[in-house]
């Protein structure tokens, strides 16, 4: 073989290996962008199902509340049918001794009648005697007999008083029957919503198993609550100023004169003149133990921005000072808030409630009920979640509580 002939095959050689190297390469490089789509996929396909989850967290969250407000309406109407059914039973029965009471009596006068005999009234009546003795006992049968008749009318009155009570009486317990159905069906519903919440709350857990998922998503709630919080001041800024201008007025009258603010008047005072500096002034919104202190980690480099206090399911949330509120929702991550303004750049914030009990732009008094501790937003355990926030930032609230 030729030198040249020798150099013509190792060269095909060499290109025949090249180009199944760049073809193996080019299918690992096809392979790699496969497996990347399909990851980008699967992640999108994760992110669009945590949604829905959040979703049907907030629908079966809210159907909750609903519920609970409902089952403890129907609890006061229980209890008013069962005062208004006791009380019937109480007239009922006496009218019972009434009527027996007037039986009794005129069974005497009927039997006393009988004891004297007709003869002696008829031997009266047409004996011919006109003496003033015989006037009067003739009166006197005369009466006996009208205070007989008005005797059987009570009787008869009596009775259909009786009548009406019993009627009455039947309706009620009827109405009382039909609450009490009710009453069970919705504390039916309550019970299959609790476990269709806990379900979603599961299948939550287990689709931010990574930590890494779990930290974005934390990420995303804050930022959800920072944007929502920004959005409701926003909404009531016009509001704020104009008590902030009208508070600046009486600020200025009390100055210049003695003069004397009214209830309305001391009250905005008290909305719009802020927290002050934190020297354990106010009491804590719920009595219970706290869990988590502010500014300990959450997850990863986050850290929590306010307190959360284990409580007692139900258990009345109560504001620390006068202010307005400007939140009151569900929210992604803390369920049921309430945010309430205090002037100054002022906002204390409640979270995971099981339901609230205001609405947004409510004045507010110190120690005012403004919602129910639970467990709402995804927790396992009931307790409050709780913020004080100046000019927009998470301070640590241990400084303004007792």
């Amino acid at each position: 073989m030729s030198i040249y002939l020798k150099f013509f095959v190792i060269t095909l050689i060499l290109a025949i290996k090249i180009n199944s190297v760049y073809a193996d390469d080019n299918q690992k490089l096809e392979s790699l962008r496969r497996s990347i789509e399909e990851q980008e996929n699967r992640l999108a396909q994760q992110s669009k199902e945590r949604s829905q989850l959040v979703k049907a967290l907030k629908e079966q969250e809210t159907e909750i509340a609903n519920l609970l407000t409902l089952i403890e309406k129907n609890s006061l109407l229980l209890k008013k049918f069962n005062e208004q059914i006791n009380e019937l039973i109480k007239q009922i029965d006496v009218l019972k001794i009434k009527q027996k009471q007037q039986q009794e009596v005129l069974a005497k006068q009927i039997e006393s009648a009988f004891k004297i005999g007709k003869a002696a009234g008829l031997e009266l009546i047409f004996s011919g005697e006109k003496s003033e003795r015989n006037e009067r006992i003739i009166s006197y049968y005369g009466y006996i007999n009208e205070v007989r008749q008005q005797q059987i009318r009570d009787i008869q009155i009596t009775q259909m008083q009786l009548d009406e009570k019993k009627s009455e009486l039947q309706k009620m317990q009827a109405s009382h029957k039909t609450m009490q159905n009710q009453q069970k069906k919705e504390q039916k519903r309550l019970e299959i919503n609790w476990k269709k919440r806990q379900k979603t709350i599961m299948f939550l857990e287990s689709s931010m198993q990574a930590n890494k998922q779990k930290l974005a998503n934390l990420r995303e709630n804050e930022a959800k609550l920072q944007a929502k919080i920004a959005q409701a001041e926003q909404d009531s800024r016009r509001i704020a100023e104009e008590e902030e201008m009208q508070a600046q007025y009486i600020a200025e009258k009390q100055k210049n004169t003695n003069y004397i603010l009214s209830s309305d008047e001391k009250a905005l005072m008290a909305r719009v003149s802020g927290i002050g500096k934190p020297q354990h002034q106010f009491n804590w919104p719920v009595s219970g133990t706290v869990v988590h202190q502010y500014g300990e980690s959450l997850q990863g480099e986050l850290h929590w921005k306010g307190l959360v206090i284990n409580a007692v399911d139900g258990t009345q949330v109560k504001a620390i000072t006068d202010g307005r509120v400007i939140l009151a929702n569900w929210l992604q991550g803390y369920g049921f808030i309430v945010a309430i303004e205090h002037g100054k750049g002022d906002m204390s914030l409640y979270g995971y409630n099981q339901r609230v009990l205001v609405n947004v732009g409510d004045k507010i008094k110190s120690g005012q009920s403004i919602a129910l501790v639970g467990s709402s937003g995804g927790q396992n355990i009931p307790a409050l979640y709780f913020e004080i926030r100046r000019d927009g930032k998470a301070l640590d609230p241990s400084g303004w509580l007792k």
